[in-house]
């Protein structure tokens, strides 16, 4: 029996991890929208958080919370795709770009579709709205795509170890907006499943065009 080819079985993985998460940030939506219960639980725990928190940890998450930060992020980004093209490595700078950049702009457009509004009781005061957190989402979404590009020549305890280290830190970034109260924990994994799911559809296309040269492409359409 033939082995499948790596690219077609990672565009399949890919495919199947797309699928899943979109179906997870729609029950979140559809939890949102008709006051499931998980929104009761955002409540409490927001509740539950403020009143137990401690000023030390609040300031490590106002720290930490910059890892989601679309400034922050973007400056992070926008070097690491130079340093890449110097290096003639354009799709991977493209694809760094896209996931971080679309993650952004997509999610500002979802916030202002379910305008839901902050938590009451909050260490951060912010004008926009919550669902889904964007921090959650530019994390996510930028920390996928760096963990491909970092783990897709290593060996495989090595890839494992890079996933985990990215779900960490998206994780921890997550917690932050929580226990700083800026957000309810539907926002936060909403932008998470949000925020990989727009990596992976970017890692759909950045596989499928492995082999070709998006400059090149772009250029012969022009």
């Amino acid at each position: 029996m033939r082995s499948r080819d790596p690219r077609t079985l990672a565009l399949s993985t890919l495919v199947l991890a797309f699928v899943l998460e979109v179906i997870a940030f729609a029950h979140l939506v559809e939890d949102y929208l008709t006051g499931d219960p998980i929104v009761r639980w955002d409540v409490r725990l927001a509740a539950w958080l403020h009143e137990h928190a401690s000023h030390p940890l609040v300031r490590v998450s106002e720290i930490v919370t910059y890892g989601g930060n679309a400034i922050v992020l973007g400056v992070a980004v926008l070097g690491a795709a130079l340093v890449l093209l110097r290096r003639g490595r354009m799709n991977d700078a493209a694809l760094l770009v896209v996931a971080f950049g679309g993650a952004v702009v997509v999610n500002g457009a979802l916030k202002l579709l379910f305008h839901r509004p902050r938590p009451e009781l909050a260490f951060v005061h912010l004008d926009t709205y919550s669902f889904p957190s964007g921090h959650a989402a530019a994390s996510a979404a930028t920390f996928t795509a760096v963990a491909w590009l970092i783990g897709r020549r290593r060996t495989t305890s090595m890839r494992v170890v890079v996933a985990v280290a990215a779900a960490a830190a998206i994780c921890v970034v997550g917690f932050s907006r929580l226990y700083l109260g800026a957000h309810y924990l539907s926002d936060v994994l909403a932008g998470i499943t949000f925020g990989v799911g727009w990596a992976t559809l970017c890692l759909i296309g950045y596989v499928t065009l492995a082999e070709r040269d998006i400059l090149s492409l772009l250029r012969r359409r022009a």
